[in-house]
């Protein structure tokens, strides 16, 4: 018995060697395509920080953020050390708190916090802002009104002015809206003046949210002294 074979379909040489080499191929091409995007990316201009965008900002102009930021317009965004442009414009003494992030292809975000005025100082012949952090950040020409004045009695510490901001902090508006200023002889020696002439010992900031609802109930009586500094034992006396 025999049988009739089919005709035989030879693949030339080259298309075999052809399929055999594709792996490679595609390998080599997907190296090229990521070896020219991480070109593009780090090292090349095409995706330069050429734009610094500034948000949050109300009293701080945003060209002294951009100024502090020192980002250099030729530098790949990639390669823009974002830790370092959060330093630089943290140092603006307005400036309570920052993020940088990148916005491809070519901007660099930066979202800063201000400082909020709790208190002013008059100190070296102009009023100066503190923050709730003690810091003294901004002066003006005038007396804000709307804030509370503080009077140091000795030498003006940074240890102090954080008391007094943590202080004045944690007042709330149905204090601060009596109160005339703010004394501190020393960091655990902070006294309330209010408007008539009483005076409420405070003490340090420790248990400040305590003294506060003490003194909201001794206020209902009649004194001229209300000493909250040790809350537990307060007292109240007549001059």
């Amino acid at each position: 018995m025999s049988t009739a074979a089919g005709p035989v379909t030879r693949f030339p040489q080259w298309r075999r060697q052809l399929r055999r080499l594709r792996p490679v191929l595609l390998a080599v091409l997907a190296v090229a395509v990521l070896g020219g995007a991480a070109y593009a990316i780090y090292f090349s201009t095409w995706f330069a920080a050429d734009r610094v965008e500034v948000q949050g900002g109300a009293t701080v102009p945003d060209s002294a953020v951009v100024r502090a930021a020192a980002v250099d317009p030729r530098t790949p965004l990639a390669r823009v050390d974002l830790d370092a442009v959060d330093a630089r414009v943290s140092e603006l003494a307005a400036v309570a708190d920052v993020a940088v992030h990148r916005s491809w292809p070519h901007t660099i975000m930066i979202t800063v916090k201000e400082r909020q005025p709790v208190a002013t100082l008059y100190r070296h012949g102009s009023w100066q802002l503190l923050d709730k952090e003690g810091v003294l950040y901004r002066t003006t020409p005038q007396r804000s009104r709307d804030l509370a004045v503080v009077q140091f009695q000795g030498a003006v510490t940074q240890v102090a002015l954080q008391e007094v901001g943590r202080v004045v902090t944690a007042l709330p508006t149905q204090i601060r809206s009596q109160m005339r200023r703010v004394e501190a002889r020393s960091m655990d020696s902070i006294r309330l003046v209010l408007r008539d002439n009483r005076e409420v010992v405070w003490g340090s900031a420790a248990e400040s949210d305590r003294k506060v609802a003490v003194l909201l109930l001794l206020l209902r009586r009649p004194a001229a002294v209300y000493d909250v500094s040790v809350p537990e034992q307060p007292t109240t006396r007549a001059r």
